[in-house]
């Protein structure tokens, strides 16, 4: 591991940047994140973390960050946990936060807990919807146009379960006011639904946040990174928002009315494009 790579509170950086993956860093149909890649090297040399927060599991983001030569701490399945690859920072922040395992904080619910009340209340009310524990891997390779081994990545979640939903919108209602009752949430991502328990991918940069203000630091200025619905609650919660545009979907709205970018370009030329205007008004 380079020594440029490494962050811990005593750090400090001028920025952390938190981004979403699909359709954002990612392009939406290719995967491709090609014209990111000087914008990612500039950000390493500036020794400014790029913390990945995405609706993926750990095993799918294992092979990324190797590609990404990335490091820095990241959030899987839609801000149900934070894992701390580096060492260092999980040290510098023992005594200011709870971390859940060695390597691991978990913000949200187990995915068995999430499976039984879901297959539970579809059963009970006839609710009409294809889960990833419903499909084989093919199911999943023809809705995401993944590889067989992506695909089988992507099933093995923890903390979440991903739906096609197959009813209708006043079904989808109930069905998120049922599983409200047990501590459960929806959230609208690109392609699917996803069951998660009470979290977000914004609880958790303002846990990084409050890891630093904890720590006596000042806390660096966050720039969140998204396109979708799943993305809102980061992009309110960031000091800057840039909401990448989709050649998918519209942009969502926010709370949040200051410091919001909307990129011309979609995906990673966009998320390319708003970092460099950023980078160039932070470090000059």
């Amino acid at each position: 591991m380079s020594t440029e790579s490494q962050h811990t509170l005593e750090d400090s950086p001028p920025l952390i940047v938190m981004s979403d993956l699909d359709g954002t860093l990612l392009d939406h149909d290719t995967y491709s994140f090609t014209p990111a890649v000087p914008v990612i090297s500039r950000l390493r040399t500036a020794g400014i973390p790029l913390m990945l927060n995405t609706s993926k599991t750990a095993a799918e983001l294992r092979t990324l960050r190797e590609t990404l030569n990335n490091t820095d701490p990241y959030v899987v399945e839609n801000g149900s946990a934070i894992y701390f690859p580096d060492t260092a920072f999980i040290k510098s922040i023992e005594s200011s936060a709870q971390i859940s395992g060695k390597d691991v904080h978990i913000l949200g619910a187990s995915r068995a807990e999430i499976l039984s009340i879901i297959q539970k209340k579809r059963s009970e009310e006839n609710f009409l919807f294809t889960g990833f524990s419903d499909m084989e891997v093919s199911e999943v390779i023809a809705y995401t146009g993944l590889s067989e081994s992506e695909a089988a990545q992507a099933m093995t979640r923890e903390f979440s379960e991903p739906l096609i939903w197959q009813d209708s919108a006043h079904q989808l209602r109930k069905f998120e006011a049922l599983i409200a009752n047990h501590g459960l949430r929806l959230l609208r991502g690109g392609r699917f639904v996803h069951v998660i328990g009470a979290c977000d991918k914004g609880k958790c940069l303002q846990w990084f946040r409050e890891c630093y203000t904890r720590s006596g630091k000042s806390a660096p200025r966050f720039v969140a990174l998204g396109d979708s619905q799943n993305d809102v609650a980061m992009l309110n919660a960031a000091d800057i928002a840039v909401i990448v545009r989709s050649s998918h979907h519209e942009p969502p709205d926010l709370e949040k009315q200051s410091s919001v970018i909307i990129t011309e370009e979609f995906g990673p030329q966009g998320w390319a494009h708003a970092l460099t205007q950023i980078l160039d008004e932070t470090l000059t």
